[in-house]
């Protein structure tokens, strides 16, 4: 690549990165208190709501793991996200984040000091908060992926400068810049797959030619293993995503950031039927790759390398802007839910006297922590899909029973939800470690039969210390204790 083209390309993206500071820099006046932090003052509308959950779910994961994925192991291999990912959407905006709203929390484990205790709160905080780090240092790899792959930048240091830019307006606005560069970030995103996918396409001599040159197994979506094992995976793939997700942290906080109930719920299902949509696109071109590039050294450049080949100089700029804001979309989300649960759930009930006009300073101060430790994440596990899938287990096998349960069951309890973290969580970690002794082949199917025995322990022990041990019934389920917004 010569030197007229690199700096265009690094013009490109000092533009870019500026109008994310700028964003940052106008949405730190609207932030008045923790409240304004963490849920940008409940007043997002129904189009903010929206483009906001479906960037954050659209990141490096999607774009460049999901591509990368498809390439070698085809549509089995990503059923996780964006499939399972896009239905944890919708059976969000369905089930639970209109009773949420209707609670106006701040994170999603206040539900638990609501109806488990302090204790059984910081405890659900404390699984929560290493997801969002792995998260975000999902995304931390694929920036330096991005900025080695087109501008030759050392990846070290494009990790560093996408880190440092994401850090800076996320701990000046909050949840308001968030929002506000998520609605910018998606329509520069959205333009940017529908510049590369017709040049993917017209390379392999169209739509027809892609689906007749891809391997028939690569088209498949249920198990080529019938056996039990086989299944097992196949459940994992999309429980873990498809559950876990609803749960989340970033999720939620859209939603309870939400101007009322029906745009909570409404933003939600429109969310994930759109991330169904779009969220193929990156899949096709992970198919179109394999025959562009039947050899790559690292499927998870797939994406990049199509760019350099396919697209010209404006056009590049263009997805390579998109491919900045799938990523830092979700690095900021993951960066304030991290934030959210820390500050809230965990320092402010270790020490609940701390002064009101200290909550947002120590906000602003736990951002910086995070977005340090997410970067020791990024440099000791190099990979994208399997980092990101692999940091929602501890959503389904730990949190999504209590949260369910605390909505829909009358004789939800302490003592049950108590059990279901703990031996749910115990399962996956203990099945991890007796399969492979470490933590570090996460590309292996048995993360997801780990995750699959962990959620089914949580669930079974969750109804049977309940039914065992437990016979006071509240008189109204949750989601039925408060009256439905008009």
């Amino acid at each position: 690549m010569n030197s007229d083209v690199n700096f265009v390309i690094l013009a490109g993206v000092f533009f870019y990165m500026t109008l994310m500071l700028g964003i940052g820099w106008w949405s730190s006046r609207q932030i008045r208190d923790l409240a304004d932090f963490l849920v940008a003052g409940r007043r997002l509308p129904f189009y903010l709501a929206t483009a906001t959950l479906f960037a954050t779910w659209f990141g490096a994961g999607t774009i460049m793991g999901a591509a990368g994925t498809a390439y070698t192991d085809g549509i089995l291999g990503v059923i996780a996200d964006p499939f399972a990912a896009g239905l944890s959407l919708i059976l969000a905006g369905f089930f639970y984040v209109g009773f949420l709203r209707r609670l106006k929390l701040l994170t999603i484990t206040d539900i638990f000091g609501k109806y488990y205790g302090k204790g059984a709160e910081i405890f659900a905080s404390i699984l929560m908060v290493p997801v969002y780090i792995g998260w975000l240092g999902a995304q931390m790899v694929a920036l330096g992926y991005i900025m080695h792959a087109l501008t030759g930048m050392d990846p070290l240091l494009g990790i560093m400068l996408g880190a440092a830019i994401v850090l800076i307006y996320t701990f000046a606005g909050g949840m308001w810049a968030v929002t506000l560069t998520d609605f910018v970030q998606m329509i520069i995103l959205i333009v940017g797959l529908f510049v590369i996918l017709p040049a993917a396409l017209f390379e392999v001599g169209g739509l027809g030619a892609l689906i007749k040159s891809t391997p028939r197994e690569f088209w498949r979506f249920i198990p080529r293993d019938p056996g039990y094992y086989g299944w097992m995976v196949y459940f994992g793939q999309w429980a873990l995503m498809g559950l876990g997700c609803i749960v989340g942290q970033d999720l939620i906080q859209r939603s309870l950031a939400s101007r009322s109930e029906k745009v909570a719920r409404l933003s939600a299902v429109t969310a994930g039927v759109g991330y169904f949509t779009i969220g193929f696109i990156p899949i096709l071109l992970g198919f179109a790759g394999r025959i562009i590039f039947p050899e790559i050294a690292d499927a998870e450049f797939v994406i990049p390398q199509l760019a350099m080949k396919l697209l010209s100089l404006p056009l590049m700029v263009i997805f390579l802007g998109a491919l900045l804001s799938a990523i830092m979309s979700s690095a900021d989300s993951s960066l304030l839910a991290a934030t959210s649960l820390m500050t809230k759930n965990i320092i402010l009930e270790i020490f609940p006297h701390m002064k009101k006009r200290d909550f947002l300073p120590l906000a602003r101060n736990v951002t910086i922590v995070m977005a340090v430790l997410s970067l020791l994440v990024a440099l000791y596990v190099q990979q994208i899909y399997n980092l990101m899938v692999n940091s929602w287990a501890t959503l389904f096998v730990g949190i999504f029973v209590p949260v369910t349960a605390a909505l829909y069951w009358k004789k939800a309890n302490k003592e049950a939800a108590w059990a279901s973290m703990v031996l749910g969580t115990g399962t996956w970690i203990g099945y991890i470690i007796v399969k492979t002794g470490n933590f570090q082949e996460i590309a292996d199917p048995i993360f997801y039969t780990a995750a699959a025995y962990g959620g089914i322990v949580s669930l079974l022990s969750y109804v049977l210390v309940t039914l065992l041990r437990y016979n006071r019934i509240r008189p109204v389920t949750l989601a039925s204790e408060y009256p439905e917004e008009k």
